[in-house]
C-alpha cells in the first residue's frame, strides 16, 4: 500500500470522525429541540383543553362536557406535536385529531424516528360520559429534522467526496518527489552512484535531496578511490600479497601470478612458506615476528621460489595490516619486485664501470707513454738531429772555403743535402711530438692548444673553413679533462677531413656558470645514416664515447646522409674530472 493511499485513508478516517461528531451533535441538538417542543406543545394543549373542560362544567347549558370537547376539537383541528383522542365511556372513539400535513412527503426511516422520538407520556383527562387523551406525536418535527439531516448528509457526502479527491490529488502532487527519490535510491541500490536528486520546492524534500546528493557524491568518491586502489593493487608491476597472522595468503594479484606462476585458485589460503626456499625459512619466521609487533620491513633483498622451482631474487617491502576498529594487527601487506634482471644489470654496470676505469687507466698510461715518448723524441732525437745538422753545416762551410780544391764542391752539396734532411727529420719529429703530446697543453692550457691545432689544420687545409668558438673560463680544467677534450677534437677534425669531405667545420667549447663543459662539433660533410650503422664498430665514435663516459658525461651524434654530422658532448662538474 502506497504512502499516498495510506495518508488518504488516514485523512478520510479523520474526516469521517469529524462528520460523525458533527452528526452526533446535530442529532442530539435536534432531539433535544424536539423533546422541548413536544413538552411545550403538550403543556399548552393540556392547559387549553383543561380550560375548555372547566368552562363546560361551569356552564351546564353548553351541554355535556364530552360533546363540548368534541365540538371544540373539531374546530381546533390539528395541534402541533400532539395527537388528541376523545373516547366515550364505553371506549368508543368519538374524535381523533387529523394527522399533520407538514412535510407529508418526507418519509424518515424508522431508526431515525426511534432515535428522535421523545419520551413524553400521554396525558389523560376524564370527563362526564367520556375520556380525553393527549398523546405526544412529533412526526412533523421528525420529518422536518429528517429533511434537514438528509440535506446536510448529501451536502456532507458531496463535500466529503470532493475533499477526498482534492486531498488525494494534493497528496499526489506533494509526494511526487518521492518517486524521484525512490528511483534514485533504486539506482544506488543497483550500484549507480551517479544518481542525483533535483532541487524540490518543499524545504523538507529539498534538504533530503541535498543530503542524498552529498551522500551520493561521498559514496562515489569513496568507491572510486577504492576502485582505484583495487585497480592499482591488481595492475601494479609489483607482486602484491596479503597474509594473515598465520602466514596464509588471502590476496594475490596478477603481477604475483606472473612472477611465481601460481593462479589465485592454486595459492589462495595456502601458506606463504610455499614461496620461500628451505634455507630461508628462518628469515620468513623473523619477518612474521616483526610484522606481528607492528613494524614494517623496507626493501629487503632476499630470494623466493616460483612454481617451476626457479629461484628468484626479489626485493620485499612489508607493512602490517591493522584493523581500524580494534587497532590490532590482523595480517600484512607484502609487495615483491623481481630484481633478477636488475642485479644482472647492476653486475653488468659494475663490470662496465670497471672496464671504463680500466680503459681510463689504459688511456692514462697511453698518454703518459706518449708524453714520455714525445719528451724522449724531443730531448734525445732532437739533440742528435741538431748535432747532425750542425756538423753538416760546418762541413758545408769548410767546403765552401776550399771550393777551389777539386772535389770540395761535391762535399758541400752533400753536406747541404744532409742539412736539408736534418731539417725534414726535425720538422717531422716535431709533428710526431705534437701528435703524441702537444707541448702547449701542459704550458698554455686547453684553449691555446685548441687554437694551435685548429691553426695547423687550417694551414694544412686552406680550402676548408674551421671555426673555433671558446666561451667561459677554460683554465684549470685538469689533466684528464683537457687531454680527453683535445683528443676528441683531434679525432673529429681527422674524421671530418678524411672521410666526410667537409668544407666547413664549427667547433664550440663552452664552460657554463655551473662549471659544465659543452663541446659541439659540426661539419657539412657527407653525413651518415645514424640509424643503420653500428656505432659500436665505428672505432672513432666509440673511442670518443668512451672518453666522454669515463668523464661521467653524455655523448650524442646527430647525422643524416648529405646533411653533415653534429656531435654533442656535455661533461658535468665532477670531482673525478679534475
Amino acid at each position: 500500500m502506497s504512502l499516498r493511499f495510506r495518508l488518504n485513508i488516514l485523512i478520510t478516517a479523520l474526516l469521517l470522525l469529524f462528520m460523525l461528531a458533527v452528526g452526533y451533535v446535530l442529532i442530539k441538538g435536534t432531539k433535544e429541540s424536539i423533546q422541548e417542543g413536544v413538552e411545550s406543545a403538550t403543556r399548552v394543549t393540556t392547559q387549553l383543553l383543561d380550560t375548555v373542560i372547566i368552562s363546560s362544567v361551569q356552564n351546564p347549558e353548553w351541554g355535556y362536557t364530552h360533546d363540548v370537547l368534541k365540538l371544540f376539537l373539531q374546530s381546533l383541528g390539528h395541534v402541533r406535536s400532539n395527537e388528541i383522542r376523545l373516547y366515550s365511556l364505553q371506549g368508543t372513539l368519538l374524535y381523533q385529531s387529523p394527522p399533520s400535513k407538514y412535510r407529508a412527503h418526507e418519509n424518515p426511516p424508522q431508526w431515525f424516528v426511534d432515535l428522535l422520538a421523545p419520551h413524553e407520556k400521554a396525558v389523560t383527562r376524564f370527563v362526564r360520559f367520556g375520556r380525553l387523551e393527549i398523546v405526544p406525536n412529533p412526526s412533523g418535527a421528525i420529518r422536518e429534522a429528517w429533511g434537514k439531516v438528509s440535506y446536510l448528509f448529501w451536502l456532507g457526502l458531496t463535500f466529503f467526496i470532493l475533499l477526498n479527491g482534492m486531498v488525494y490529488w494534493m497528496l499526489g502532487r506533494s509526494l511526487k518527489p518521492l518517486g524521484a527519490m525512490l528511483k534514485a535510491i533504486n539506482q544506488v541500490e543497483k550500484g549507480d552512484l551517479t544518481a542525483r536528486l533535483p532541487e524540490f520546492s518543499l524545504p523538507e524534500f529539498s534538504r533530503i535531496a541535498h543530503n542524498f546528493n552529498a551522500m551520493g557524491a561521498s559514496l562515489q568518491a569513496s568507491t572510486a578511490e577504492n576502485q582505484r586502489l583495487a585497480l592499482i593493487a591488481q595492475q601494479t608491476a609489483d607482486a602484491m600479497i596479503i597474509h594473515d597472522l598465520n602466514g596464509n595468503i588471502s590476496f594475490w594479484n596478477l603481477a604475483a601470478e606472473r612472477l611465481f606462476g601460481y593462479t589465485p585458485l592454486e595459492i589462495m589460503g595456502r601458506s606463504v612458506s610455499l614461496l620461500s626456499p628451505e634455507d630461508l625459512a628462518g628469515d620468513l619466521e623473523r619477518n612474521l615476528t616483526v610484522i606481528t609487533a607492528g613494524q614494517s620491513i623496507d626493501n629487503q633483498i632476499t630470494q623466493r621460489i616460483s612454481k617451476s622451482g626457479k629461484i628468484l631474487d626479489v626485493s620485499i617491502s612489508v607493512a602490517p595490516l591493522v584493523d581500524p576498529k580494534t587497532n590490532q594487527v590482523i595480517g600484512d601487506i607484502c609487495s615483491m619486485r623481481d630484481i633478477t634482471e636488475r642485479k644482472k644489470a647492476e653486475e653488468a654496470m659494475r663490470s662496465l664501470e670497471e672496464n671504463r676505469q680500466l680503459t681510463h687507466v689504459i688511456q692514462k698510461h697511453i698518454e703518459d707513454e706518449r708524453r714520455s715518448l714525445a719528451r724522449e723524441l724531443h730531448d734525445e732525437l732532437g739533440q742528435y738531429v741538431t748535432a747532425i745538422k750542425t756538423f753538416a753545416v760546418g762541413i758545408a762551410n769548410k767546403a765552401k772555403v776550399h771550393s777551389a780544391n777539386p772535389g770540395m764542391s761535391d762535399i758541400a752539396a752533400n753536406a747541404q743535402v744532409i742539412v736539408s734532411a736534418a731539417n725534414q727529420i726535425y720538422d717531422g719529429m716535431h709533428n710526431i711530438v705534437r701528435q703524441l703530446r702537444p707541448g702547449s697543453l701542459d704550458n698554455l692550457g686547453l684553449a691555446e692548444t685548441l687554437k694551435d691545432v685548429v691553426s695547423i689544420y687550417q694551414t694544412q687545409n686552406p680550402n676548408i673553413k674551421i671555426n673555433l668558438q671558446l666561451k667561459g673560463d677554460l683554465h684549470g680544467l685538469g689533466e684528464t679533462v683537457s687531454i680527453n677534450l683535445y683528443r676528441i677534437v683531434q679525432e673529429s677534425l681527422n674524421n671530418a677531413l678524411k672521410y666526410a669531405g667537409a668544407t666547413v667545420i664549427d667547433i664550440k667549447l663552452i664552460k657554463t656558470k655551473t662549471s659544465e663543459l659543452q663541446l659541439n662539433i659540426k661539419d657539412n660533410g657527407v653525413g651518415m645514416d645514424i640509424d643503420s650503422i653500428d656505432q659500436t664498430k665505428q672505432f672513432g665514435l666509440l673511442g670518443m664515447r668512451e672518453r666522454v663516459q669515463a668523464l661521467h658525461g653524455s655523448f650524442s651524434v646527430d647525422a643524416a646522409p648529405d646533411q653533415g654530422t653534429a656531435i654533442y658532448i656535455n661533461i658535468p662538474n665532477h670531482p673525478l674530472n679534475q
